[in-house]
């Protein structure tokens, strides 16, 4: 489901990795034909989808039935935020 923004709504964990592993492999197409911009626009969206499922995390289904530390799981995708935040910086650095 898209939101008033034309974001992808995501509502679990799975379908956050699955839509994630498929956006990256479309930027790395992108990137790799030099199309930078779409691209990096590409990785943002992948930051900022991740950002949206942490600010929903609580209201996961799968997260409800697994074992699974919230806490922890949330620094683990800050963690791979920080890291393609990383990317984004180094491709629009080199831009300039």
């Amino acid at each position: 489901m898209d939101d008033a923004k034309g974001h992808t709504d995501v509502q679990d964990l799975l379908t956050l990795i699955g839509d994630a592993i498929e956006q990256l492999q479309c930027c790395v197409e992108l990137l790799e034909d030099a199309k930078r911009e779409a691209g990096v626009a590409r990785l943002t969206e992948v930051i900022a989808q991740i950002d949206r499922y942490i600010d929903r995390m609580d209201d996961d289904p799968l997260l409800r039935l697994a074992p699974i530390d919230h806490a922890s799981l949330g620094e683990r995708l800050r963690a791979v935020q920080g890291e393609l935040s990383g990317v984004v910086d180094g491709f629009t650095s080199s831009a300039s």
